[in-house]
């Protein structure tokens, strides 16, 4: 059975009052508690120590001093504890006896085994990262063979290249069917003038994509036999910047007259083996 001891002792200077357990473990730590130690102290924990019990500190709170003790050997110790005053002199706490005994293990304490080490398995991520790597290698391999190949296997047939009169007549006549001009006119008029400067650029190898209309203009009455084109060409071109730049409202028939007139410039413009034909809306 473990108690507590509380002694009343009357030494110089002060009046000492200890509480400590009357037992303690081989190597555990133990805790002795002394009230009334007077003020202006400092504790000696190597002074304390002994070589059977160690004074591992002291710590003073509101008047208790509170000492921690590691006992080194068993039977019957005792300790007091030694402060040093202001002055240097040193003073001793009553003495407490300890019955130390070694800690002993219940007979039937289940105890368990030590584990042997744990199998450590490689990392499985480097494996998944190579199979994925290999497979997007064998993908991109079979891409690159299959390059320029037929479903079949065999080799592309060779893109169709349409002259540029083809084209833009193809392209007017999306246009006509594309629902633009009844439902936004300046998108129609962006998109005609559009066919009609990649056309020409094409006829005639000059950017006309970067041209003003004057310049355009001018570039027709250069190139074509027909002087009038020239006209119909500003005709085209003056009625789309207003539709386009200052929203003016064109009459109901005049962006069909105008892809007409866009036709006709291209067919006008065309050597004489032109063959491809406008579709129908």
């Amino acid at each position: 059975m473990i108690f507590l001891l509380c002694l009343s002792v009357s030494a110089q200077p002060g009046s000492w009052q200890v509480s400590a357990s009357s037992t303690a473990v081989l190597a555990a730590e133990s805790t002795v508690v002394y009230r009334g130690a007077p003020p202006g102290l400092k504790a000696d924990a190597a002074g304390s120590s002994t070589g059977e019990i160690v004074a591992v500190g002291a710590v003073e709170k509101d008047g208790l001093w509170s000492w921690t003790l590691l006992p080194l050997s068993t039977g019957t110790l005792s300790f007091a504890a030694r402060y040093l005053t202001p002055d240097g002199k040193v003073v001793s706490a009553p003495p407490v006896s300890f019955a130390v005994t070694v800690s002993e293990i219940p007979n039937d304490a289940d105890i368990a085994d030590i584990k042997g080490p744990i199998k450590a398995y490689p990392p499985l991520w480097p494996w998944l990262l190579a199979a994925i790597l290999a497979a997007a290698a064998w993908h991109g391999w079979k891409r690159w063979k299959a390059r320029g190949l037929a479903p079949d296997g065999g080799p592309l047939p060779a893109p169709v290249l349409l002259p540029p009169e083809e084209i833009a007549a193809r392209e007017i006549g999306k246009l006509r069917t594309s629902g633009l001009w009844e439902n936004d006119q300046p998108a129609y008029y962006l998109r005609l003038t559009d066919i009609i400067r990649v056309y020409l650029e094409a006829r005639y190898g000059v950017p006309v994509t970067a041209m003003t209309s004057a310049e355009v203009e001018r570039l027709v009455k250069a190139r074509a036999q027909n002087l009038q084109l020239g006209g119909e060409v500003r005709e085209i071109l003056a009625r789309a910047d207003l539709v386009k730049f200052a929203k003016a409202k064109p009459g109901p028939e005049e962006g069909p007259h105008d892809a007409d007139l866009a036709l006709g410039l291209i067919k006008a413009t065309t050597p004489q083996d032109y063959t491809s034909k406008e579709k129908a809306p």
